[in-house]
């Protein structure tokens, strides 16, 4: 499941790789093949390992995006649903955490949860006040309160 923004992210996304791999790339490979036959070499090596980066990227998002459910953010702003930041608190330490529930976490992004991961799936539906038991790594199981549920951004 994707929000409207993830898909509209993932597709811009690949239009960009798409655009690398048909434009740049053979541009940069062109360029490569006038250097002196050592350095040319090893610069096509080079393109030759991006080309295979990109088109493993590029073969990732067409699969994500026509196996995506595109969802409507339709549910009452305190409810916890995909695209959202959650607020919560770990009970047993106390310790208050910011996440971003959403439909496949982002590269990279830090503090977001998959809606189809133990804890995206227990906090989906859920509103501010609700306590729930999360399942985490390690078969750790926690209980969690919702403190707060806001637009992703806010």
């Amino acid at each position: 499941m994707l929000t409207p923004d993830e898909h509209r992210s993932y597709r811009k996304e690949l239009e960009r790789l798409r655009t690398i791999r048909d434009r740049d790339l053979p541009e940069l490979l062109r360029e490569a093949r006038t250097f002196v036959s050592s350095d040319a070499t090893e610069e096509i090596i080079q393109i030759r390992d991006d080309r295979a980066v990109v088109d493993t990227r590029i073969a990732q998002l067409v699969d994500l995006l026509e196996r995506a459910e595109v969802v409507a953010d339709d549910a009452p702003a305190s409810v916890v649903s995909l695209g959202r930041e959650i607020e919560v608190e770990y009970l047993r330490s106390g310790r208050v955490v910011t996440y971003r529930v959403a439909g496949v976490p982002a590269h990279g992004e830090t503090r977001t949860v998959s809606g189809g991961s133990p804890l995206g799936a227990a906090l989906l539906g859920r509103s501010i006040g609700d306590v729930i038991d999360a399942e985490l790594p390690g078969g750790r199981v926690e209980q969690l309160r919702v403190l707060d549920v806001r637009p992703h951004g806010s």
